[in-house]
């Protein structure tokens, strides 16, 4: 699959999966303005934005000629945005994986805030809130997330599950 040639992407998984980093690099890659989900459906301090407010800006980010959104936020809109995909890069790792990854950002939190979540929003605060999310992800939401991209096809799911999957998504 040819990366380059496409518009708008996003990016979905678990909690600690490698969206952002991965929405990251791809915007650099690429010059596509990487817009991340989890900046606007929480405010400060873990508050959820009103679902109003949240659709707006989601609506804004979606007449762009050109995207990059990592996430997935409420579901309803996150099925809207898939469908407006060119191509869906699933990161589908293991739960542990997801739980390694979360308390290494945790840690690093420590030392420099975030910068995927709203200013205000430190993981150590909701560290069991955090694991308690990863497993309901990879319990519930995954088999949902599944089906959907089943009805897609191949040519617009790219599903990562391993480092060797992310190496070829690197080199397109």
């Amino acid at each position: 699959m040819n990366l380059a040639k496409v518009k708008k992407i996003s990016v979905v998984g678990n909690s600690g999966s490698g969206k952002s980093t991965l929405s990251r690099i791809l915007g650099k890659e690429f010059g596509i303005a990487v817009l991340t989900v989890d900046k606007v459906y929480w405010q400060q301090g873990w508050k959820l934005r009103p679902r109003e407010e949240y659709q707006e800006i989601r609506d804004a980010w979606l007449s762009s000629d050109s995207w990059i959104i990592d996430g997935v936020g409420y579901w309803e809109e996150m099925q809207q945005r898939l469908l407006q995909s060119d191509v869906v890069i699933f990161l589908d790792v293991s739960e542990d994986i997801c739980i390694e990854r979360a308390e290494t950002r945790i840690e690093a939190e420590k030392f420099s805030p975030n910068q995927n979540v709203a200013t205000g929003c430190i993981y150590g605060e909701v560290r069991s809130q955090q694991m308690e999310m990863i497993k309901h992800f990879h319990e519930s939401l995954r088999p949902k997330l599944v089906s959907l991209l089943s009805g897609f096809g191949s040519g617009k799911v790219l599903t990562v599950r391993s480092q060797d999957d992310l190496n070829i998504v690197n080199e397109t």
